[in-house]
């Protein structure tokens, strides 16, 4: 979410003199953040299934089944938000079309919804799976580009894939969505270990000497493959070296969160907030389009921007002293989540109460 903000910061705030710096950063970080972004989505997702799961084995009043809905209902309401946000896109921009458009919370509510029934397969299956999506996705988008805007069969189904293809389209980015379910599921089950020497040594053996390995290996291939294209938005070349940044960027804060490298109560304090009002940020950040559109340079860009972030903190600080999960998107989805939940779950209880009456009857 951070560098999410500072990359439209980047975008909006440059004057069009300045827009080299803009091109080379987004070069560089773009697909790190969009990746990271469907990454840290499945990884968070698959860790709140598992937990729920263990909940319902050792509860009475809690399922499977219900675990099931919440999980549902969640990403629906995050597609109706996504529908919701794309259509004032859509009558701002005055072009209907864009209510069916692969921005970030659209292409996550999606992924948590095919990714449901994956849950439960093995985890080299859901790596198949995604590297199938991942590849699958270059030929499709040849085999359709010539198409786009066209009124036919191939147009239309390369709008519903594709649009727009600066974006977050699905089959690529599911992909990223599906491989963090790996990581998620593999760190859940390093978590469950209790004794502290014990889990350290499951840590490095099981995910941090695999991702120091592999990550480095991703980086290199992504960039001498048909190098430069590792700078390109979206070019295989450039996923692959993104997927290697991010392997070994969460290997590194993990290292900070399970060695105590940092207090981490104190200190990450600053990026609780990102996180906890995801959502909230994700949809309110874009109020700084206006604040100082094309009036930075590659100089002045660097003092405006941490000004903004310190005010941004300070405004989030007094919201979560005083408003605390009321502002948070994400914290209302779940909420709500597990009342809709509830409702199925009684409301199927009633039911078969009433068919049991008809039963004996």
């Amino acid at each position: 979410m951070f560098m999410m903000v500072w990359g439209h910061m980047l975008s909006w705030w440059m004057i069009s003199q300045d827009s080299w710096l803009t091109s080379s950063l987004h070069s560089i970080f773009g697909d790190i953040v969009g990746i990271g972004f469907l990454f840290i989505s499945g990884l968070s997702a698959v860790i709140f299934f598992r937990s729920r799961l263990s909940k319902a084995v050792v509860s009475m009043d809690y399922s499977e089944d219900q675990v099931r809905n919440e999980y549902l209902f969640r990403a629906l309401l995050i597609l109706a938000i996504a529908i919701v946000y794309n259509s004032i896109i859509s009558l701002g921009t005055l072009d209907l079309l864009n209510i069916w458009k692969w921005y970030i919370p659209f292409t996550i509510s999606f992924s948590l919804l095919m990714s449901f029934p994956l849950l439960s397969t093995i985890k080299s299956y859901r790596i198949i799976i995604a590297m199938g999506f991942w590849l699958s996705h270059y030929f499709i988008l040849a085999l359709l580009l010539p198409y786009q805007g066209e009124p036919n069969t191939f147009g239309v189904l390369y709008h519903f894939l594709y649009n727009s293809i600066g974006l977050h389209p699905i089959l690529l980015y599911f992909s990223f969505f599906l491989i963090g379910t790996v990581i998620g599921d593999i760190i859940f089950n390093i978590y469950l270990i209790t004794d502290q020497e014990e889990r350290r040594l499951a840590l490095k053996n099981e995910f941090l000497l695999p991702s120091f390995i592999i990550g480095p290996i991703l980086i290199i291939i992504g960039v001498l493959s048909l190098f430069p294209s590792f700078l390109t938005h979206a070019s295989f070349s450039s996923t692959v070296y993104s997927l290697g940044v991010i392997l070994i960027s969460t290997s590194i804060l993990l290292i900070i969160e399970e060695f105590e490298l940092i207090n981490a109560e104190r200190s990450y304090r600053f990026f609780f907030y990102f996180s906890y009002y995801s959502f909230s940020i994700y949809f309110a950040h874009n109020v700084l389009y206006f604040v100082l559109f094309k009036r930075t340079n590659a100089l002045t860009f660097w003092i405006f921007m941490p000004l903004t972030f310190l005010i941004i903190i300070l405004l989030l600080r007094v919201i979560y002293s005083t408003l605390k999960d009321s502002a948070s998107i994400k914290a209302q989805i779940g909420k709500l989540s597990v009342r809709l939940a509830i409702h199925v779950k009684k409301r199927l209880e009633r039911i078969e109460i009433k068919n049991g009456d008809l039963d004996k009857n």
